[in-house]
């Protein structure tokens, strides 16, 4: 049990400083800087991760349950539909959270594990029904599908050259601005929604 513990702490370590050098920094960051931000030995890192894009999906799972923790609580402490999506989505935006990390696009012919499928889809489903209890309510427009709500985290989030407190500033700022249009009652959205299939080959982050 201790060594699965420890080896926990350094998923955790290591995941959180690849998080927070990619978007500081870039995809381009070397791996010798995640190791430093994490304070292990480059080495290791790389006998627990041996390519750069095997060391992106687990960030990128990381954030998927952090996405289905928060969906959860927020389902779970707020009784009205549109508030336990503004809390989830605020929640998912704050300080240190990792949701949305800018993160570059890898070959068609990288494959995702089953884990990260299987937490794609979780992810899809709980969003969706977080969006259509919201909607049901009437106070979440209705030309709004979940797909828009996970786009959305990549828009409110861009690489900016500034720490990780002042990106949640703005992250919080913003989406205030944006909930606004999620209302019910604006003005027609121009364009239709991603589809899953669209919304899917965006989530896995395929270059072209």
């Amino acid at each position: 049990m201790a060594t699965l513990n420890r080896s926990a702490r350094y998923d955790d370590q290591v995941i959180a400083a690849a998080r927070s050098v990619f978007a500081e920094q870039g995809f381009a960051a070397p791996m010798a800087e995640v190791a430093k931000r994490a304070g292990v030995g480059v080495a290791s890192v790389y006998r627990r991760y041996p390519s750069k894009q095997e060391l992106v999906e687990q960030v990128r799972i990381a954030a998927f349950r952090l996405i289905l923790d928060e969906a959860e609580a927020a389902r779970a402490e707020e009784s009205d539909p549109w508030q336990a999506l503004t809390r989830f989505m605020h929640r998912c935006l704050r300080e240190g959270a990792g949701i949305g990390t800018v993160l570059p696009p890898v070959g068609k012919q990288y494959a995702y594990s089953d884990e990260f499928r299987n937490l794609q889809r979780r992810v899809a489903k709980v969003i969706e029904e977080l969006v259509e209890a919201a909607k049901q309510s009437g106070e979440l427009r209705a030309d709004v599908d979940w797909t828009d709500i996970l786009l959305l985290f990549k828009h409110l989030n861009p690489a900016l050259p500034t720490g990780e407190s002042r990106r949640a500033e703005l992250r919080a700022r913003y989406l205030g601005l944006v909930l606004e249009g999620l209302r019910t009652g604006g003005p027609e959205l121009r364009g239709p929604a991603p589809d899953r299939d669209e919304w899917q080959a965006l989530c896995d982050n395929f270059g072209s």
